[in-house]
């Protein structure tokens, strides 16, 4: 998979969360803990098809330890971790 590519599918993912936030703010009867629930299958998505296409875990540091911290941080702060990880992606792409 393609940086742009995942980028897309993160937009996507945070596009339909900011939806989602709009929709329990502004609508009386749109459930609010279909958003609390949404948090986490987005997390699960991204980690699924970006994560798992984008990073390849080097033999050494592939610990249990290393591969699970970074997954569920990855999994838990969707938001701010994957424009982090695109970014150091570009920058190990492009210099």
């Amino acid at each position: 998979m393609s940086i742009g590519k995942g980028v897309a599918i993160y937009a996507g993912a945070l596009l339909g969360f900011i939806i989602l936030i709009v929709l329990t703010v502004t609508v009386s009867w749109f459930p609010g803990f279909v958003l609390f629930f949404a948090y986490f299958v987005f997390g699960f998505i991204l980690n699924r098809i970006v994560l798992r296409s984008l990073i390849e875990w080097h033999a050494v540091y592939n610990t249990l330890g290393n591969v699970s911290s970074s997954k569920l941080s990855a999994f838990l702060f969707w938001p701010f971790s994957y424009p982090a990880l695109f970014f150091r992606l570009g920058v190990v792409k492009h210099l």
